[in-house]
Formats: structure tokens, sequence, C-alpha cells
């Protein structure tokens, strides 16, 4: 693998530690009344072209994949950005360009691009896998389309979405078993419970009751739910990912400079032996995350068949060494850490959220110990005892 940025991901990076750098000093106020309303920094995003990212050279976009999305989702995870980015610029947008029909992406790409178009994902964060029974919305065939019913909870950036992208089983259709659909938010039938997240971002409990789509608003052929869920999934796993890396690079950096910065004793801090022990188990654990998440991301944009494996991998390390880092970085601040006078407090609990998305560690550690296949072990079950 050749892990030099290109041209253009050298232009994303420094666009991204630009919008970073300028918004890093507002991560504790938007957390200061408990909740916030994104929305913000849309506009700013749409006008820098991020929203674009994937979209064809000639739809305004630069033909964008995994590694680009994770740029500017690690730069987004420092500040513990509230805005929708995740489940509109790169899951949405690659649902239309990867899976869309011709007619949806002359629809829908001047209204991603131009950040007029929100879109939530609307699905269980585990691969079914061949148990697609426990999806948790139906879609039943009817003339000229379908009909939705179930629910779906925890849909996070669900309030002021324009776009729902659900994932349905079909009855009766054993061949076709997964549907994926664009819904209007505003649709009769959806009904929707808002709510505030931990990390100060909004997430909603969805409804649907009797509510029709058109055939035409399916996304991908009919057989390819699963390759559909499998594509946007992975790609919503590393991005997620870099999220986490990002707001653990944040937790750190802040920590540092608390250490080099807070007296005691009369001198900084960060001279005693036992805080610089701490810190560099933070560092660490930071670098273990980064590592495996960057080799994950190089994996799945090259769609290397080790791809979801190392992904699986990159969820749980994520998990793992993002506990390590908020909990080091809380400590090492000692009581103010815990207070809404520093960002340590909205970034831990962004980090939180984070490791609930997707999958849990759980489900991930169930996925790569049943690829496990210990030839010592199956020898054994082979042998007489």
């Amino acid at each position: 693998m050749d892990f030099s940025p290109n041209e253009v991901q050298r232009m994303l990076q420094a666009s991204a530690a630009a919008f970073a750098a300028d918004r890093a000093g507002a991560v504790r106020s938007r957390f200061g009344s408990g909740a916030a309303e994104p929305g913000a920094d849309w506009a700013v995003m749409a006008g820098l072209g991020w929203l674009a990212f994937q979209l064809p050279e000639e739809d305004g976009g630069i033909d964008g994949g995994p590694l680009e999305a994770m740029i500017l989702c690690e730069a987004l995870g420092r500040i513990a950005s509230l805005e929708p980015f995740l489940g509109t610029a790169v899951l949405g947008a690659r649902a239309v360009v990867r899976h869309g029909t011709a007619a949806q992406q002359r629809a829908l790409f001047p209204r991603l691009a131009g950040g007029g178009l929100r879109v939530a994902w609307v699905c269980d964060g585990d691969d079914p896998g061949e148990d697609v029974a426990r999806l948790a919305i139906r879609a039943v065939r009817v003339d000229g389309g379908f009909v939705l019913d179930g629910q779906q909870r925890c849909v996070f950036d669900g309030p002021g979405a324009d776009c729902l992208l659900v994932a349905a089983r079909i009855d009766g259709a054993p061949d076709d078993a997964i549907g994926w659909f664009m819904v209007d938010a505003a649709r009769p039938g959806v009904e929707a419970r808002h709510f505030a997240r931990l990390d100060g971002g909004l997430a909603s409990h969805f409804r649907f009751v009797g509510v029709e789509v058109a055939a035409a608003e399916r996304l991908g052929a009919p057989g390819e739910g699963a390759a559909v869920w499998a594509d946007l999934r992975r790609l919503g796993m590393a991005s997620a990912c870099a999220q986490a890396v990002g707001a653990m690079q944040a937790l750190h950096d802040r920590t540092l400079e608390y250490l080099k910065t807070r007296q005691q004793f009369g001198r900084p801090i960060g001279q005693f032996q036992v805080l610089q022990h701490r810190q560099v188990d933070m560092l660490i654990a930071l670098e273990q995350a980064r590592s495996i998440v960057t080799v994950a991301g190089m994996a799945l944009a090259e769609a290397h068949p080790d791809a979801g494996r190392l992904l699986s991998m990159a969820r749980i390390t994520t998990g793992r060494s993002g506990r390590t880092v908020a909990h080091g970085a809380v400590q090492l601040h000692g009581g103010i850490g815990m207070t809404a006078e520093l960002a340590v407090g909205a970034l831990f609990k962004r980090l939180v959220v984070l490791d609930a998305a997707f999958g849990s560690a759980d489900h991930h550690l169930r996925h790569l110990a049943g690829r496990v296949r210990d030839p010592i072990v199956s020898d054994l079950s082979t042998r007489s005892l």
C-alpha cells in the first residue's frame, strides 16, 4: 500500500485542518446548554465543496472515496462537529452515486452539493447477515411500489433531515430480501420523536405506518440489497472511526498543553513522572487507533478482501483507545475536566456516542471470532482423546 496522500487529498487535509483550527475554540460553547442545534457550519462546508466530494467531477465533485471521507471526518471529530456530515455527505451521497438510478442522480446531486438535502441513515448498525428477519422495518409490495411499516430507534441527525435512507426487509422475496429506499421525511405515515443525544447532537425514534413509496424511490437493483448494505456500512464504519481518531487527537493535544501550563508546587505538572506516564499511555492508545484505522481505510479504498475484518478491528480498537484517551484526559485535567468549562467533556461524550455507531464492539468481536480457525483446535477436535 502507498500511504502517501495524493494532491487532492493534500488539499483536503489543508482545508480540513484550517476549518478545524478556526472552530476549535467553539467546541465548549456548543455543549454549554446540553443540546445544540446543528447547521451553523453547513453552508461553509457546502462552499468548501465538502458536501460534494463523492460526486463526479462533471457535477462539481472530485470522485472521492473512503480516504477523502476519512480526512474530512477526522477534522470534524477534532471539533466534535454536530453537523449531519456522515449521514448526508458520506452515506447519502455514496448511496446515490453508487446505487442510484440516473433519474435519482439528476434530481439529488444538485441538492446534495448545495447543502439543500440532509439525509439520515435509518437502519440498525449491526450487519443482519443471514438473519434478515430482524430488520426493524418491513416493506410489502403493492402496485407501483411498496408500503413500509415498522420502527427504528435512535436515528442520528433525524431532526432536520429532509430524506431518510431506509433499509427494510421485503416480505415474500427470499432472493430479494433487503430493500433500500430514499423516503421523504415529511411523507404521510412517517412519525418521529426527537431527542438530544449525550454528545449534544440530535436524534429521533422513527415509526413508519403504511408509508407508501414508489418503485422509483428504491436504491439498487433487486437482489442487491445486501451488497448495498455492506458498501454503505463499511464506509460509515471507516468514517466514524476517523471521527473518533480526530476526537482522541484533540483530547491528547489539549491535555498535553494543560500539562505544560498548569503550575503546581512551583513547576508545570507535566514534569511529574507519574503524569508523564499517563500521557504516554494516551499517546500510545491514540497511535494504535490511528494505525489500524489508516490500514482499514486503505484496504477499503483498494477493495482488499480483508477490508471487512480490518474495519471490525478498527471499530474495536477505537472504542478501547477512546476510553483510554478520554479517561486519561479527564483525570489529568483534574476536577475541571468534568465541567463545561473545558471542551474535554464534550469530546469525551462524542467518543461515547461514536462507540455505539455501526455495530457494538461485542458484535464486531463475535464477527472476528467467527472467522478464526485455529489449526490446533481443529486438529484436536478430530482426534480421540
